[in-house]
């Protein structure tokens, strides 16, 4: 890579990132190219992002941004995984670092905290905004309909009582 494209690279790697809530960085030594590939693909299906890059870029890229701190972890062959949605993001990449043991997790920053292994790993265990999303409508809907069957049911009432009440004009 020549210093421009490297310039490059950095330059529009940090623009992206910048606007990021949720970065992970995973080691992938002895992943193959289809694994990578098919990781990405997880990812990307996801909303979210991977990239091999170096790990001299990778740092400078992550300057003046929230996973400045992460900055440590840059040793080896390493990947970053980033995204809006953390739980979708640390969900995909748990389950491959389970599917598969030459990923491994080894750090995160959600917002401006840096997460620990086992934060990340309760992050994947929660139900994803797609199903929070679900929940609440479903809740939503089962008290509209609650209420409509309340309102229904008490005018029907109201209907029989006037209904059977004795005629006093006889």
């Amino acid at each position: 890579m020549l210093k421009a494209e490297k310039q490059d690279f950095v330059k529009e790697f940090n623009s992206v990132i910048k606007d990021k809530n949720f970065l992970v960085i995973a080691h992938y030594k002895g992943l193959t190219v289809s694994e990578i590939s098919d990781l990405r693909n997880q990812i990307r299906e996801n909303n979210a992002f991977f990239k091999v890059a170096k790990n001299t870029l990778a740092r400078r890229a992550i300057k003046e941004t929230n996973f400045e701190k992460l900055d440590k972890f840059f040793v080896g062959p390493t990947s970053i995984a980033f995204s809006d949605d953390p739980v979708g993001t640390s969900k995909v990449m748990i389950n491959y670092s389970k599917e598969n043991e030459n990923l491994k997790v080894i750090a995160g920053v959600m917002g401006d905290k840096e997460l620990t292994i086992d934060e990340i790993k309760k992050l994947a265990s929660l139900p994803s905004m797609d199903a929070l999303r679900a929940k609440i409508l479903g809740l939503l809907v089962s008290v509209q309909t609650k209420i409509v069957y309340s309102l229904k049911d008490s005018q029907s009432k109201v209907v029989r009582v006037i209904s059977n009440k004795p005629d006093n004009n006889s």
